[in-house]
């Protein structure tokens, strides 16, 4: 590892703020850093966070052969059984210059990643720092990286195996520059010779409201999930984008750099493609033969991607793929997206509405919506989903992966959902523009001649929006300050505002000068480490 760190050694390594470092500044900073932890424990957990840190804090680790845990949510601590020392943020100028590094086998040491990719349920994946070495020098070889000046940004973390592989590996073994700004919106971009790495989600969104980088990147790298093509598209316009096909357990398995092209295998990976599975052959993974369950076609070196077998669904004896159900929603001027799972033994379909489905809704009700959609199904498969939802967007984690269980957590509520109009968002605070229109079940019996949203319904939302959007867990007997001022009929529009404090989650519910709940929600420490030495 420290070949690359001399190879380079004058040019510049990382830029923190507004501050440069050179590959031969984060030399020293690691020393520094190593002798540090040599104070810690064997088990060492590196959170997402500070990009900056994180990265002194991993080669430090690894020349320390710790046991490194890489954990990009704080509540998966309590998934870990030993006992560990979290690392907090480094001092920028704890530099030792001509340290005696010690020698690493780097085929031996363990790294291990803590992801719930989408289902929500903790999973270890292993990786030796030969499997991200040799992975980073080949993309740099694949797409003619290697000592250039680019410039690579992230909208991920680096604690998560994407943001890993191409936000730091990547540019540290190509002699690239990483910036470990945080990139939240797409005017944080502003310079013409950068590598921009993000998700499909971060990328529809920049296209949905208009790109607006200030200068557009050389390079975009999307992975985590599929890109839309037509996003894809208006990308290429102005950047040469790459898409990544592979996994956590994988590593890279093929690209492509255009958006009506195959995906072209890696030269360096092998395909044995099964009828239902793929056994991936690569040094990029832990385990050199690794299985994936997706059902994909291979014609001289380029690769077809189908559909995922978990995604075939069996219903009524008839065999569906969600995916080619959710191709054909996809294409209604009512939806931007759909996703469709099972419930129980039910298909059911969350979708993602237009401005244009949102207007539907308001002139002719959620049954009417929901008809119609099923009735544009009807025209290519016999089976169509049982129960619908309807939501601004489709639920996904910080790397871009659908968020399984908060959909099911969505059909497990009985409640009827109001529709979400608009969303206004920053860091700590929220504000959603609501529908309650005259279908939702909970006006029912409140009262039948003079129907009303009942209070305990607005306490109910204002916790799943709180706990949707910042990620928290409140539950019942955390409400405090809690006052009704007016009547919520149906088919009202009124907006939900949420702020967040170390504290406590306020809520209220307005519409113009008009209010008509607020209250607020503790925020209890939900995990607190007792093991560790913060």
């Amino acid at each position: 590892m420290l070949k690359f760190f001399d190879e380079y050694e004058n040019r510049t390594a990382i830029i923190s703020d507004e501050k440069t470092f050179t590959y031969k500044d984060i030399k020293n900073l690691i020393a520094g850093e190593i002798e540090n932890l040599k104070k810690k424990k064997e088990n060492i957990v590196i959170l997402s966070g500070d990009n900056f840190s994180f990265a002194i804090q991993f080669f430090a680790s690894v020349f320390c052969k710790k046991n490194i845990y890489l954990i990009t949510d704080k509540t998966r601590l309590k998934d870990l059984s030993c006992d560990f020392d979290i690392l907090s943020k480094i001092e920028k100028n704890n530099f030792i210059e001509n340290y005696d590094f010690p020698k690493i086998d780097i085929k031996k040491g363990v790294i291990n990643f803590f992801t719930s990719g989408s289902t929500g349920v903790p999973k270890n994946i292993k990786k030796s720092l030969y499997n991200l070495i040799t992975e980073a020098i080949d993309i740099g070889k694949t797409f003619g990286f290697k000592d250039k000046n680019y410039v690579v940004n992230s909208t991920t973390t680096m604690c998560h195996l994407f943001g890993m592989t191409f936000h730091l590996m990547t540019p540290l073994c190509n002699g690239l520059t990483i910036d470990t700004n945080e990139i939240s919106y797409p005017e944080n971009i502003d310079g013409k010779n950068n590598i921009l790495v993000s998700t499909p989600t971060f990328l529809a969104s920049a296209v949905k409201f208009g790109l607006g980088f200030k200068a557009s990147p050389k390079y975009i790298i999307s992975a985590g999930s599929k890109l839309n093509e037509k996003v894809f598209e208006i990308l290429e316009e102005k950047s040469k984008v790459i898409e990544i096909y592979g996994s956590s357990e994988t590593g890279v398995i093929a690209n492509k750099t255009h958006y009506n092209e195959d995906f072209k295998i890696f030269n360096n990976v092998k395909l044995n493609v099964g009828e239902n599975s793929v056994e991936v052959i690569s040094d990029y993974a832990f385990d050199p033969k690794t299985e994936i369950n997706d059902k994909i076609t291979v014609q001289n070196g380029k690769l077809k991607f189908q559909t995922r077998t978990d995604r075939l669904f069996k219903i009524y004896e008839k065999r569906i793929s969600a995916d080619e159900l959710e191709n054909t929603l996809n294409k209604n001027d009512f939806l931007t997206e759909s996703y469709i799972t099972k419930n129980g033994e039910k298909p059911v379909c969350l979708c993602a509405l237009s401005e244009k489905g949102k207007d539907y809704v308001l002139k002719n009700g959620i049954f009417d919506l929901t008809i119609n959609l099923k009735q544009y199904l009807l025209k290519t498969s016999e089976i169509v989903p049982q129960r619908w939802k309807f939501i601004d967007e489709i639920p996904r984690n910080i790397t871009g992966k659908i968020n399984k269980k908060l959909i099911e957590h969505l059909f497990n509520i009985n409640l009827s959902m109001p529709l979400i109009l608009e969303k206004k968002e920053e860091k700590e605070n929220v504000e959603y523009k609501l529908f309650f229109y005259r279908h939702c079940n909970f006006f029912k019996g409140h009262f039948p001649e003079f129907q009303l949203a009942p209070g305990v319904v607005q306490l109910y939302w204002a916790k799943e929006f709180a706990n949707i959007y910042f990620d928290l867990s409140l539950g019942a007997g955390q409400w405090k300050r809690i006052k009704f001022s007016n009547i919520l009929k149906p088919d009202s529009i009124v907006n939900l505002k949420l702020e967040k404090t170390d504290k406590a989650v306020t809520y209220s519910y307005y519409f113009e000068d008009k209010k008509y709940a607020s209250g607020a929600f503790l925020c209890e420490n939900i995990f607190e480490n007792k093991r560790s030495n913060k």
